[in-house]
């Protein structure tokens, strides 16, 4: 997690959704997770990956994300390992449950001045047993 940390914290500029899961990114970084996932404001359920909002997108929900940061990153325990959890500057919540030993999220980040957005640190999860939480 200390790596990760290190590049905290991170602006979300953008939150959008597909059939296969959602991306949320920003200048020089992006979460993608392709698995069960929720959003909590206050301990309340915002949005998730098995709650459509009104307009039946898979990312409804995520927009309450835009312009608020990331300031710290965690570890929460699933059935396969370990899942990321972010909690933003406005108190927000994101956690991830993996479904899957393998392949279900990916965190990068890049220079912000790379136009090819070559990853200089990737973590893939979930994580089989994390260094540090």
């Amino acid at each position: 997690m200390d790596d990760i940390r290190a590049y905290l914290p991170l602006r979300v500029e953008e939150a959008t959704g597909d059939a296969d899961g959602v991306a949320i990114s920003g200048a020089s970084w992006r979460l993608r997770v392709n698995t069960n996932w929720r959003l909590l404001a206050g301990g309340r359920l915002v949005a998730s990956s098995g709650l459509p909002g009104p307009d039946a997108s898979p990312s409804s929900g995520l927009d309450d994300l835009l312009g608020d940061e990331l300031v710290d990153v965690g570890f929460r325990s699933s059935k396969f390992g370990f899942d990321l959890s972010a909690t933003t500057s406005q108190g927000r919540l994101f956690e991830i449950a993996s479904d899957f030993p393998y392949g279900e999220w990916i965190f990068s980040v890049w220079s912000r001045d790379d136009p090819k957005r070559i990853p200089i640190f990737d973590l893939e999860g979930p994580v089989s047993e994390p260094t540090d939480r």
